[in-house]
């Protein structure tokens, strides 16, 4: 059960409008089937009335399963498990972990701990609408050594993209530009030279797929480094962002593709641990995403 005290509330704010917002992956048809079945209580009382008026200082309570209210999967879909770490694939609308912040939201991140163990930890993160493979570590040794591998460039990325627009410049180059994000937008801009604060970004682009009638493609994009929103705000850079981004891309065109969360997805990774690195071992492997979360996830309104 879940319980909301409103502080400050629009005069005549509708209900199932006010769940709507705090919960956008709870499916509508399982809102009011609760509403039916008088599985959502305001101020004690059993409300049914998905219009109904909410006011300041309301309490509601809800009684629907967490894995519906935030969108986690029934069960964890894994791409690759042994005794060090595990791979699973992280559902679009999901935040990845808490970041550390004390937040009324369950994570991917709390969900693999339910299922696995509280040993369990995740060692990166991905954006809340994208989806895709996150790792895990079931040991401190595997955390240390896959976050040190993170940083010192041993496990690479690669993700598909659904992309606006084609006839690209290029059919596949690798981008080295810098990039500057701001703090208190979350904004991240491209640049082609240093610039003071900037970070330098390694991005590599290749086109899989050209649709003319419809206008988008679909790529694929290695990255060499990691930061914030460097896919979103490279792809955006070159003109071709990202189908339902709301941040780098444009309203006009997610609303014609009816998608309004960003069609990325972490679909590959490789290793090259060293020698003496307890995971070197999974240098002889490569864990992939299975297609049907990624493939013809695309439909134009």
């Amino acid at each position: 059960m879940k319980e909301i005290k409103i502080s400050n509330i629009k005069p005549g704010e509708k209900l199932a409008y006010f769940i709507e917002k705090k919960y956008p992956n709870l499916p509508l048809a399982t809102l009011h089937k609760a509403l039916r079945n008088k599985d959502i209580k305001v101020n004690g009382k059993r409300i049914n009335d998905a219009n109904y008026n909410l006011a300041s200082n309301d309490v509601i309570q809800i009684y629907i399963d967490d894995n519906l209210l935030y969108g986690l999967p029934k069960q964890i879909d894994i791409a690759y498990e042994d005794d060090n770490i595990l791979i699973a694939n992280k559902p679009q609308g999901v935040l990845s972990n808490n970041e550390g912040k004390s937040i009324d939201e369950v994570t991917f991140e709390d969900y693999v701990k339910k299922n696995y163990g509280e040993n369990i930890t995740i060692c990166h993160r991905l954006d809340r609408n994208t989806s895709g493979l996150l790792i895990f570590a079931k040991n401190d040794n595997a955390y240390n050594e896959m976050l040190q591998a993170f940083k010192d460039g041993y496990v690479y990325k690669e993700y598909i993209a659904y992309v606006y627009g084609t006839g690209f410049e290029y059919k596949s180059k690798k981008y080295e530009k810098y990039i500057l994000t701001d703090n208190a937008t979350g904004y991240s801009k491209i640049y082609d030279n240093y610039v003071n604060g900037s970070q330098k970004i390694i991005t590599e682009v290749s086109v899989e797929k050209e649709n003319t009638k419809d206008n988008y493609s679909i790529v694929r994009v290695l990255i060499h480094t990691g930061k914030t929103h460097q896919i979103r705000a490279q792809l955006a850079a070159i003109s071709h962002p990202i189908i339902g981004d709301s941040k780098y891309g444009k309203n006009e065109i997610n609303r014609n593709f009816k998608k309004y969360k960003q069609m990325l997805f972490a679909t590959k990774y490789t290793f090259n641990f060293p020698k003496e690195s307890v995971l070197n071992y999974l240098n002889n492997i490569t864990v992939n995403l299975d297609t049907k979360f990624y493939m013809d996830k695309l439909q134009k309104g």
